[in-house]
């Protein structure tokens, strides 16, 4: 009976110890698969880091590039892009456009001669440019035009409509790229007026010897 017994509890035992062996490599094999899988997260983090760092460093490369300088005289270099100068002269038409919606109705030309001493080239003995006086000139001649054949209260009341221009509502009307020389031209209708109110200003580029361009006219168009 004693040796039945003692059969059986080896039996019993043997039984066990493979159990154990079983959840042993069971639990040698899951540590394995955690342990495969910790390393592989690990390495696809650090490659999606890397891309989204490479992401990040290219667009901001993209934002600070700018072709247009507006330091002073506003210019471009000889190799450009139509598209990118266009877009980065939209907020300047917008600007010029809300300063000649105020010369309409003060009759007041100071504003525009002060953007055209800043931005505009200079003539001189060396160079074919219009000058900065021709400019200022041709402007005041319009504004004094515009205000002979319109009313005070029409004047007012266009241009304050004019003066509500933002960059956003600013259209590219032309733009044209020639020997020597570029123009970009905006428009911009005011609210509550036909076709006839709207306000068109071009921006005249010349191509220097050294192979750059700079602003050498600012023309309203109507």
């Amino acid at each position: 009976m004693k040796k039945s017994i003692l059969a059986k509890e080896d039996r019993s035992e043997g039984i066990l110890m493979k159990q154990r062996r079983k959840k042993l490599k069971k639990g040698i094999i899951m540590s394995t698969i955690l342990a495969c899988s910790l390393l592989f997260g690990s390495i696809g983090v650090g490659a999606e880091t890397k891309t989204t760092q490479e992401t990040s460093t290219s667009v901001s490369v993209t934002k600070a590039s700018a072709t247009v300088s507006k330091k002073g005289v506003l210019t471009f270099p000889k190799k450009f892009s139509m598209k990118k100068v266009t877009s980065e002269l939209k907020p300047e038409a917008a600007k010029l456009i809300k300063i000649y919606g105020d010369s309409l109705n003060t009759g007041k030309t100071k504003s525009f001669n002060s953007y055209v001493n800043k931005h505009v080239a200079e003539k001189a003995d060396n160079n074919y440019l219009l000058g900065r006086k021709y400019v200022r000139d041709n402007y005041s001649q319009k504004v004094k035009e515009m205000r002979k054949v319109n009313s005070k209260k029409t004047l007012s009341t266009y241009s304050k409509a004019v003066k509500e221009v933002k960059t956003s509502k600013v259209k590219v009307d032309n733009t044209y790229k020639g020997t020597g020389f570029a123009t970009f031209t905006y428009q911009f209708q005011p609210k509550n007026f036909d076709a006839f109110g709207w306000v068109t200003v071009q921006f005249k580029f010349t191509q220097l010897k050294n192979g750059k361009y700079v602003l050498e006219n600012l023309y309203f168009i109507y």
